[in-house]
C-alpha cells in the first residue's frame, strides 16, 4: 500500500474508527515482524514483541508525523521494543551464546534467511532484512537504525560478500 494510503486509515484510526486499525496491521505486519526476526528467532517470544510493538504504536500514533514513512516508523518501534527485550533477558539470566542461534520449530520455510542470518553480525542481518526483503532504502534503514547513511552502505556491501563467500 502507498504511504498516503495508510495515513489516511492512521487518521481515520485516530478519529475514532477502531476498524482502520485492521488495515494499518495487514499492511504493517511483515515488516515488524521481520524487523524482530532479524534480532530474535523465537517463535513465541516474536509474536510477544509483536503485539507489544503493535500496543506502543497505537499508544504513541498521535507522535506519528502524517505523510512521513509509517512502514519505517513501526519499524523503528519494533527493532527498538526487541532491542530492550533482549537487555532485560540478558540482565535477568544467563544464557549460552549458542542457544540464542536455535531455530524454533515449524519454522523452516525460511531456511535460505535463516542461513544467511546465521552468518552475518546483528547490525548486517537489520541492514539485508530491511533492504531484501522488506525493500526499504538506504536513507529509511538509516533512519531506522539510527545511524550514518555511510554505515549502512558499508554494512551492506559486506554482508552481501559474506553471503557470497558462503554460496
Amino acid at each position: 500500500m502507498v504511504h498516503p494510503k495508510l495515513d489516511d486509515f492512521i487518521i481515520k484510526y485516530l478519529e475514532g474508527d477502531v476498524t482502520a486499525f485492521d488495515t494499518i496491521y495487514e499492511e504493517t505486519k511483515k515488516s515488524v515482524y521481520l524487523s524482530i526476526y532479524s534480532l530474535i528467532r523465537e517463535q513465541s517470544t516474536i509474536e510477544d514483541l509483536m503485539q507489544e510493538t503493535y500496543m506502543k504504536a497505537i499508544n504513541y500514533l498521535e507522535h506519528y508525523r502524517v505523510g512521513t514513512n509509517f512502514q519505517a516508523w513501526i519499524s523503528r518501534i519494533a527493532r527498538n521494543t526487541t532491542i530492550n527485550f533482549l537487555k532485560k533477558r540478558n540482565r535477568e539470566e544467563i544464557i549460552d551464546p549458542q542457544e540464542s542461534l536455535i531455530l524454533s520449530e515449524g519454522f523452516t520455510e525460511n531456511r535460505i534467511l535463516d542461513f544467511a542470518l546465521d552468518i552475518l553480525s546483528g547490525l548486517e542481518k537489520e541492514i539485508i532484512v530491511y533492504r531484501i526483503i522488506l525493500n526499504y532504502t538506504f536513507k529509511e534503514i538509516s533512519e531506522i537504525l539510527d545511524i550514518p547513511l555511510g554505515t549502512v552502505f558499508w554494512n551492506y556491501q559486506k554482508a552481501i560478500s559474506k553471503i557470497k563467500k558462503e554460496i
